[in-house]
C-alpha cells in the first residue's frame, strides 16, 4: 500500500509540475520528501504561484539525493519562504533626526485589536528599552476603547492625551515633547468607510507620525486582508504589524498578503497578554510557522 502511496505521489507531482510550472526541466517526477513539503505548502493556502516558484528553486539547488534528505529540503523551503517576508527592525533610539520624540501611529480596521497591540508596544518601550513613553488616542467613537486605553496607561504608568479633531492632535503631540517615544491609538475603520479613512489621515497628518503601523488580524481571510490594506492605503502606512497569530487558521495567507502588498512586517501577537504575548516580526519565524512550528514556544 505504501508503494502505492508513493507512486501515486510521483504522479500528481508529475501532473502538478506540467500544469503549474510549465518548465520542461521539471516536468520528471517531484521526489517524495519535496512533494510532501509542496502539498503542506498548499495545506496552508500560500498561493500556487509562491510555491510553485519556492519548490522550482529549491529543486533546482538540490541534487537527487538531498531532495529525499528532509531535513534539507525544509531548511531550504524555509530559507525561500523568509525570503517572501520583509521585515523592519524597531528603531529604539531615543530623538528623531527632526529632533522630535519617535512617534508611531497604529491604524486599521475594528476588531483587530489595535488597543491591545498599542499597549503592548508601549510596554515593551518602557520596560525593555527604558524609553520615556506617552500615549495618545482619537478613537472618541468608542467610550471603551478610551477607558481600556486610559487602564493600560494608569497601570504602565504612562501620560495619555485625547485628541478629538487635527488641531488637537497637533496639541496632544506637542503636549508630550518631552517625551521619547509617543504612541497614537486611532478609531477602527471599515474597509468601506471612505469618509473616516479620509478623517483619519487628516488626523494623522497634523501628528506628523514618523511611523504608521496598519493592524491585520490574522483570522481574516486573504481577500478581506487585501481589501482592507488597499483601503487603508491613503493614510499611508509604512508598515504591518500581524495580530492573533494564536487564532490563525493558516500561515501561508499571511505571506501572500505580505508579498502582494509590498509592506515590511514590524510585529506580530500572539495573544492577549500585555506585554508578553508581542513579538519582533521576523520572516524565519513565520516562515517555521507555515511549515507546522508552535505559536507558542
Amino acid at each position: 500500500m505504501q508503494r502505492e502511496l508513493d507512486a501515486i505521489k510521483t504522479m500528481v507531482g508529475q501532473v502538478l509540475q506540467r500544469q503549474t510550472l510549465g518548465r520542461a526541466t521539471v516536468t520528471r517526477a517531484m521526489p517524495a520528501k519535496l512533494f510532501d513539503i509542496y502539498m503542506a505548502l498548499l495545506g496552508q493556502d500560500l498561493s500556487e504561484e509562491l510555491a510553485d516558484r519556492l519548490i522550482s528553486d529549491v529543486r533546482d539547488e538540490l541534487d537527487g539525493e538531498a531532495c529525499e534528505d528532509e531535513s534539507a529540503v525544509r531548511e531550504r523551503v524555509l530559507h525561500h519562504l523568509a525570503a517572501l517576508i520583509g521585515v523592519v527592525e524597531p528603531d529604539v533610539a531615543p530623538r528623531r533626526a527632526d529632533q522630535r520624540p519617535l512617534t508611531i501611529a497604529v491604524i486599521g480596521p475594528t476588531g483587530v485589536g489595535k488597543t491591545t497591540t498599542l499597549a503592548k508596544l508601549a510596554a515593551l518601550f518602557k520596560l525593555r528599552h527604558h524609553r520615556k513613553v506617552g500615549l495618545v488616542t482619537c478613537d472618541t467613537y468608542r467610550i471603551a476603547a478610551v477607558d481600556q486605553l486610559r487602564t493600560y496607561a494608569n497601570i504602565i504608568g504612562l501620560p495619555l492625551k485625547i485628541a478629538l479633531t487635527p488641531s488637537e492632535m497637533a496639541q496632544a503631540v506637542h503636549s508630550l515633547s518631552d517625551c521619547e517615544v509617543i504612541f497614537i491609538d486611532t478609531a477602527g475603520r471599515g474597509q468601506n468607510d471612505h469618509g473616516r479613512i479620509d478623517e483619519l489621515r487628516r488626523c494623522l497628518e497634523a501628528a506628523e507620525p514618523h511611523e504608521v503601523h496598519l493592524v491585520l488580524s490574522s483570522t481574516s481571510s486573504e481577500g478581506v486582508l487585501l481589501r482592507e490594506a488597499e483601503a487603508f492605503d491613503a493614510v499611508g502606512p509604512d508598515r504591518i504589524v500581524l495580530t492573533k497569530l494564536d487564532e490563525a487558521v493558516s500561515f501561508g495567507v499571511l505571506i501572500n498578503v505580505i508579498h502582494k502588498v509590498d509592506k515590511k512586517l514590524s510585529f506580530i501577537t500572539t495573544g492577549q497578554e500585555v506585554p508578553e504575548h508581542i513579538e519582533v516580526g521576523q520572516a524565519r519565524r513565520l516562515a517555521e510557522l507555515v511549515l507546522g512550528a508552535e505559536v507558542h514556544k
